[in-house]
């Protein structure tokens, strides 16, 4: 059975069970060949073999034409979250703070595939298709910010009204799932909607001036030196922005992603003496000894954590999974390198968090 387009594109191309993949793929992609804007409600499931992870709810709104889009990361701790093609703004709602970084994390990535679906399937390698009444569900392999090389993945699109109902992709151990519901195609978009004006009194916590730069640049950008994470963890290393954060102080930004493929955020700045305090003043902190290491550290929602250190006049604050953060501290502590000679601390402990 013939199943023909629908909601009025003028495209008269249908897919049938005998359908060649290639054909269907073709098909669907000039069928997307009219959205100029998009707007979706988006549930993603992230899980690995046997076991179910958590669960996010966004709503995403992209001009696809010009990779803009924006993020509305929904429940109990609400983000927004503006991308376009040279910075990626970051504010939790009601803090008094946002982030400027250089683009998404590579962990976050599968949240912009509603809005660049057609640039995914455009470049991906079709492997086959089935058809269930209207939905048609291709299997593919295809490149996304995210992977370093091609990934399985799977669309399910339905021929009737012309919108996609989930993408779901396989990244090593980790499988991730978008379910697509509300999707509007060309709905009204503000000329505003992609800008973000920030609240009264919310500045941000760094400025990026410069990005991507290569490490030994930003080196000649600071006045400090820089600390990187001890090379037995094995982190990925994104991008490299210096800045100058609100206080006016010279910042570097160093963004990493972990084996498990979340982002590891670390910010380094001078230090001239002063107590190292976290960023966010409302966050319940605790002060620890880790190995040669003095650290204040305070859990974030949804096992998240935050840490913050000096060692030699630099202060560091680290932020990501509980889990590398704890790894993190506890690699840099026994490090003799990294031993302050104003330390005064003779504990010792190995950090885990709670």
């Amino acid at each position: 059975m013939a199943l023909l387009t629908g909601c009025g594109l003028g495209h008269s191309g249908a897919i049938t069970h005998n359908s060649k993949p290639n054909t269907v793929a073709s098909e669907i992609l000039a069928r997307m060949s009219s959205w100029k804007d998009i707007r979706a409600t988006v549930q993603e499931t992230q899980g690995t073999a046997g076991h179910s992870g958590k669960t996010l709810n966004y709503d995403i709104t992209s001009n696809v034409a010009s990779g803009q889009y924006v993020i509305d990361l929904l429940g109990q701790h609400p983000v927004g979250i503006y991308v376009n093609s040279h910075e990626t703004i970051w504010y939790p709602q009601s803090a008094s703070h946002y982030s400027v970084l250089a683009n998404l994390p590579r962990s976050d990535a599968p949240w912009a595939i509603a809005a660049q679906l057609p640039k995914v399937l455009r470049s991906s390698h079709i492997q086959s298709m089935q058809m269930k009444g209207q939905h048609v569900s291709l299997a593919m392999t295809a490149l996304l910010p995210s992977s370093h090389g091609r990934v399985n993945a799977r669309l399910v699109y339905d021929t009737q009204t012309n919108t996609p109902t989930s993408f779901s992709v396989q990244l090593g151990k980790q499988s991730i799932t978008e379910k697509f519901s509300h999707f509007q195609v060309n709905p009204a978009v503000s000329s505003g909607t992609f800008r973000f004006s920030p609240p009264k009194g919310v500045t941000p916590a760094i400025s990026i001036t410069q990005t991507g730069t290569a490490l030994s640049l930003a080196k000649s950008q600071l006045n400090f030196p820089i600390v990187l994470p001890p090379s037995a963890l094995g982190l990925t290393l994104n991008a490299i922005n210096t800045g100058t954060n609100a206080k006016g102080q010279r910042v570097v930004l160093l963004s990493f992603t972990a084996h498990d493929s979340s982002s590891v955020i670390i910010t380094e700045m001078l230090n001239h003496g002063a107590t190292p305090a976290l960023p966010s003043s409302n966050l319940t902190s605790t002060t620890e000894s880790v190995g040669a290491l003095t650290v204040v550290v305070a859990n974030l929602p949804d096992s998240m954590e935050e840490a913050v250190f000096v060692v030699h006049k630099t202060e560091v604050i680290v932020e990501g999974n509980a889990s590398t953060v704890d790894t993190l501290l506890n690699q840099w502590g026994s490090l003799p390198s990294l031993t302050t000679p104003t330390s005064t601390s003779t504990s010792t402990s190995t950090h885990h968090s709670s």
